[in-house]
């Protein structure tokens, strides 16, 4: 959970990169979870920074054994 993203970060077995809002309560909306555009990312500057997000969550899943993408 990045400080200033207002969302939480998930990848699935394959690598593909979710976001899931967190509410003003600090509960997570498990309903709107949903797969992060990266056009988005670029068109908010925000694009280095969601890779070294979705780089962190495949290191993390790997050592977990979570992760199974060659």
């Amino acid at each position: 959970i990045p400080e200033g993203h207002g969302c939480a970060y998930s990848i699935d077995s394959e690598g593909e990169l979710f976001y899931t809002p967190i509410l003003a309560s600090g509960a997570l909306q498990l309903e709107e979870t949903d797969i992060v555009d990266y056009y988005d990312a670029v068109d908010n500057e925000c694009e280095n920074e969601i890779n070294e997000i979705h780089d962190k969550l495949i290191e993390m899943n790997k050592t977990a054994g979570f992760y199974f993408k060659n």
